[in-house]
């Protein structure tokens, strides 16, 4: 034992901490592209029902691009249970031997977006009932959910978790977001629909909005209403294109941004629904196939589903509604308001079709509209070719596949992409603040992190964020006999609804190794640590890394309880992992981040005990002891020692234990502190995980 054997350092560490060994990265499911483009595709089959169609052989399929035959480099299929046995398919000639259908392997990722840009109060208030149900009942322990909000608001970001309790918090946390368009409070009263309709040229349109303005004897000659007409028409066309921009802008990067991730993705969009434009030509218009291919690119298939469930009486006919009532256009505004309800959802049907996925609407039962989205991914194929069209021009190019030999079947996959250009200049990767708000881990830098809890001095809680950079991922350049390269690493603290509440200083590692350091580097990583004064709460951290050459990105996220030592219970800091370095006396040196030792080495564990009971003559009496885990079972555990804790209103004293991991085989474990206090007869614990390699 090594009682305050070391003051843990919360100062920056600009060194390089030790033995860093980072599993390789996993091999690609699928081809990776060398010198031409591999497009791969989700394919759902299902009979005229929507039953799905399983066992289906490589064969079977026919792949067209811009109407060209495809070769099929690879063929998966994927089924949530085994099928029946299978019968011999159409289509499928002697010589093929595919696999059969099997359980699908790769983990689900499921991203809520909520649309609360366009959706009415009593939607949204519906659909948060039905995502609180489905969280709590219908998602599987292995899936990955996240949730993000259209209008970006803060606190409404919650990125991948297995954590429902969290989701379920930012689902409570969604508020409808006021965009009322001028135009629409008052005469003429021009709805998003009506206003591109005006755009494109419609007479009948324009005449409605000059009748109410005339009526209400805002101008007394036709002329002068129309230009009034098209003025309003372009404010509320202009708000409509900005509000659709907001929407899709942030599917865009939503979906971009999954791209690394290995496993079944899906986009769930809920919203009113929403006008893009799709029928103008207007340049304020978003291409919705800039989508379509990032789908295609990132292997994501978009659902929506609308929240107004079933429509009963057109929008502008509820009684709430501002809309004039006027005989003269009472029959052509009514049935705009009617085409307005089909309009409003031709951008979430067209994001879901071209994507492989399918639109939900007419259902009150929102919870069940989600529950079919959900069951819809759990059996698919997937297909990987290399186009025969090599010409980088960046055109859009369509894709489309059939099964010649199952007239019954239907068909939904992702319906197109665009080819690379060579005339526009590669981007360098995206900033560095960007990674820290990434739905999904980044992984061109492997980045480790751990968030930690401490109190040492009166100035009250504080959290400690300890990272370790894998620089067996950036790529050095070589140059005069040396290896140079510059790494950024910082990081963010959220609280649990989302908001900022400090962002760390970015730390910049200028790189100029030796053939010898360089080695060394490889094998030690990067280190950052950064100590940051936090109230009681529950908190995010997110650490980013960035190399400047290539602009590959890193992230690593990790949540963080930080108790409220106010309450006077006995509490126990985090525990922080030191390892001896050198020979001789041990000198301490931090391992937090990376966590990772060797059989025969030594792991010691620092840790803090707070609000410690005392007796009549203020002496308090605390025991700790260490525990080994492994999958649950108790493995080894030290003796009881007395813990130090200094006088009452005095700094608490460091505590380091130290266990031999001579006795361990290799594998994954988990190291336990247990805190007895004599005086108040109490227990406090703490664990945290470790790998010995």
């Amino acid at each position: 034992m090594l009682p305050s054997a070391a003051a843990l350092a919360l100062a920056f560490v600009a060194s390089l901490p030790g033995e860093a060994q980072v599993p390789p990265r996993q091999t690609p499911d699928l081809l990776v592209p060398v010198s031409t483009e591999v497009v791969r595709i989700d394919v759902v089959v299902t009979d005229k029902s929507g039953r799905p169609k399983q066992g289906l052989a490589q064969g079977s399929f026919v792949v067209l691009e811009d109407g060209q035959p495809q070769r099929i480099a690879q063929f998966e299929a994927f089924v949530a249970a085994p099928p029946a046995p299978a019968r011999a398919t159409p289509g499928t000639g002697a010589g093929d031997e595919e696999p059969p259908a099997r359980t699908i392997p790769p983990r689900r990722y499921l991203v809520l977006a909520v649309d609360d840009v366009h959706m009415e109060a009593g939607n949204l208030l519906r659909i948060k009932k039905a995502l609180d149900r489905f969280l709590e009942r219908e998602v599987g322990p292995e899936d990955r959910i996240a949730l993000v909000t259209t209008s970006g608001t803060s606190g409404l970001y919650q990125e991948f978790t297995d954590d429902r309790d969290v989701l379920r918090r930012s689902v409570e946390r969604l508020s409808v977001q006021d965009r009322t368009v001028e135009s629409t409070s008052r005469i003429p009263y021009i709805t998003e629909y009506q206003a591109e309709q005006i755009e494109r040229g419609d007479r009948e349109a324009l005449r409605v909005a000059v009748e109410e303005i005339l009526q209400a004897g805002q101008f007394q000659d036709a002329g002068s209403a129309e230009v009034e007409a098209k003025s309003a028409a372009r404010r509320v066309w202009a708000d409509s294109m900005n509000s659709a921009r907001l929407t899709l802008e942030t599917l865009d990067t939503v979906v971009r941004g999954l791209s690394d991730l290995r496993g079944r993705k899906v986009v769930a969009l809920v919203s009113d629904g929403f006008v893009a434009g799709l029928t103008t030509s207007s340049s304020a218009a978003f291409d919705i196939r800039r989508i379509t291919d990032a789908s295609t690119r990132a292997g994501v298939v978009i659902y929506a589903l609308d929240t107004r469930g079933l429509v009963a009486t057109s929008p502008g006919r509820s009684a709430s509604s501002r809309m004039p009532m006027l005989t003269s256009t009472f029959g052509a505004r009514d049935q705009m308001m009617r085409e307005s309800e089909h309009a409003t959802r031709d951008a979430m049907n067209a994001l879901a079709a071209d994507s492989g996925g399918f639109l939900v609407q007419g259902t009150n039962d929102l919870r069940a509209g989600l529950r079919r989205i959900l069951s819809d991914t759990e059996t698919y194929y997937l297909i990987a070719y290399e186009p025969t069209n090599t010409r980088r021009d960046g055109a859009f190019r369509k894709v489309e596949v059939r099964l010649p030999e199952l007239r019954d079947a239907r068909i939904r996959a992702r319906r197109g992409y665009f080819a690379p250009d060579d005339r526009k200049r590669s981007a360098s990767g995206p900033p560095l603040a960007a990674a820290l708000t990434s739905l999904a881990p980044l992984t061109g830098i492997p980045v480790r992190l751990s968030a930690d809890f401490v109190s040492v001095d009166a100035a009250g809680p504080r959290m400690v964020v300890s990272s370790h950079v894998d620089l067996s991922g950036v790529p050095f350049v070589r140059a005069n006999g040396r290896h140079l390269a510059t790494v950024d690493t910082t990081a963010t603290v959220f609280d649990e609804s989302g908001a900022v509440v400090g962002s760390l200083a970015a730390e910049r590692a200028a790189l100029d190794l030796t053939d010898a350091s360089y080695e060394e580097a490889i094998k030690r990583g990067l280190q950052y640590q950064k100590a940051f004064p936090v109230k009681p709460g529950r908190y995010r951290v997110r650490v980013a890394a960035r190399e400047d050459g290539e602009g590959r990105l890193g992230t690593a996220s990790q949540w963080v309880q930080v108790p409220d030592l106010a309450e006077g219970k006995l509490t126990l800091s985090s525990l922080f992992l030191l390892r001896k370095e050198g020979d001789g006396s041990p000198s301490l040196r931090d391992a937090q981040a990376l966590r990772r030792f060797q059989r025969g080495e030594t792991l010691y564990v620092q840790h803090f005990a707070y609000n410690p009971g005392r007796d009549a003559s203020g002496a308090a009496s605390l025991l700790t002891q260490a525990e080994i885990w492994r999958g649950g079972v108790l493995l080894a555990s030290t003796a009881p020692e007395s813990m130090p804790t200094g006088e009452r209103d005095l700094a608490p004293v460091a505590y380091t234990t130290g266990i031999n991991l001579a006795p361990f085989g290799p594998g994954d474990y988990e190291v336990r502190i247990v805190v007895t206090d004599r005086n108040a007869t109490e227990m406090a614990s703490r664990r945290t995980a470790f790998i010995i390699e």
